[in-house]
């Protein structure tokens, strides 16, 4: 299969910058109220009872098991949030690490797309159906998100739980798409990065962890839908600009939005990771506007879902600059990340408020 970037893996891959890349972001980085570092042992517990997840590798020795995962929580949740809550996210988000990467991503997945439609078609299914009965057939991937899913239904209510299902189909999905796609447009790609990397399903986890359900009239508002999507986005392109000397060295061919922009506009490396900043601070931009807007008016759980937010981009930066995922040869404490400027940008690259020129989320800026 070809796409915008194996074209660009041809000619060869950069040079990795000296230091990791710098993402603006103006509002307060408060210090973690708490850190549920049991929860995350839990987590790791549940993982080594599966066979499918990756040996940790040297790197994963700069963090003690699970500290990201821990932060990561820490950042979306209150100390009075369910820990059985908290477990079942967590798990969620090693599931969903491990799809991303040994399946939807793998440098192999372009040659087993039928084996993978098979998969993500029960993964779906066993997503949706309370009470589905696992058997000794059943891919280890099913029978864990089974598992997580359980464990979420026990805990949440229904409509909350199909947000989780929902975001979860989108991303699964999306991933599908990806090893059908060739050369996709700025637009199709930006569509389909929405879904690809979480879609709503971090806002489903962060409602989980607020002071009450989220109303269906305040969840389905195009405005937080748009403040959805926008952070949704934002981070997806954060991690291609991160991420993209990683999945060029593993082998990966699934687009990536620098590739993207070289490919579309014609730009060097360099010129793209630019554009590809600038389109990130774009978004950051949209993102502090539909904050302000929804903000005053918000009753408890909505506010807690802007609030927070904001703080899963935080963590999704603080995680890029400090996971052995994105970093096998860096250690970088992730409390030194929150609290030194040098490791942010000071500015942002652009300050252009203006909607981006792509059908699929220009309308955002609508709502602002």
């Amino acid at each position: 299969m070809t796409s915008s970037t194996s074209a660009v893996g041809r000619i060869g891959i950069p040079a990795q910058p000296g230091g990791p890349p710098r993402f603006y972001y103006p509002l307060p980085k408060p210090a973690l109220s708490h850190l549920p570092t049991d929860v995350a042992a839990q987590v790791q517990a549940w993982k080594e009872s599966y066979d499918f997840f990756p040996e940790p590798t040297a790197a994963a020795s700069h963090h003690s098991a699970g500290t990201v995962l821990a932060w990561v929580l820490g950042r979306f949740s209150t100390q009075r949030t369910s820990k059985a809550v908290l477990r079942g996210i967590g798990c969620m988000i090693e599931w969903a690490l491990v799809i991303d990467d040994e399946v939807l991503d793998h440098p192999e997945a372009p040659s087993r797309r039928s084996e993978i439609i098979r998969l993500v078609n029960r993964i779906t299914h066993v997503l949706e159906s309370p009470g589905y009965r696992v058997t000794e057939n059943d891919s280890p991937y099913v029978a864990a998100v089974h598992d997580v899913m359980e464990q979420l239904r026990a805990e949440c209510t229904p409509t909350q739980v199909a947000r989780v299902s929902t975001g979860l189909r989108c991303l699964l999905t999306s991933g599908v798409h990806k090893l059908h796609i060739d050369e996709p447009t700025e637009d199709e790609y930006l569509a389909l990065r929405i879904h690809d990397v979480g879609s709503s399903v971090y806002a489903a986890w962060i409602g989980l962890c607020g002071p009450a359900p989220i109303p269906d009239e305040d969840w389905n508002a195009p405005a937080v839908q748009a403040l959805i999507g926008c952070a949704t986005l934002l981070v997806g392109v954060e991690n291609d600009i991160a991420s993209y000397h990683k999945e060029k060295a593993e082998g990966q061919t699934s687009p990536n939005y620098v590739g993207v922009l070289q490919a579309a506009r014609g730009l060097s490396f360099d010129r793209a990771v630019t554009a590809a900043t600038e389109t990130r601070d774009r978004l950051m931009l949209l993102f502090l506007r539909l904050r302000e807007r929804l903000s005053p008016r918000a009753e408890a759980p909505l506010r807690y879902l802007v609030e927070r937010l904001g703080q899963f981009i935080i963590a999704n930066t603080e995680a890029s600059l400090c996971a052995p995922r994105y970093n096998p040869a860096r250690s970088i404490a992730l409390e030194d990340v929150t609290r030194t400027p040098a490791y942010w940008a000071p500015s942002p690259s652009t300050t252009d408020t203006s909607p981006l020129p792509c059908p699929s989320v220009s309308w955002w800026w609508d709502h602002c």
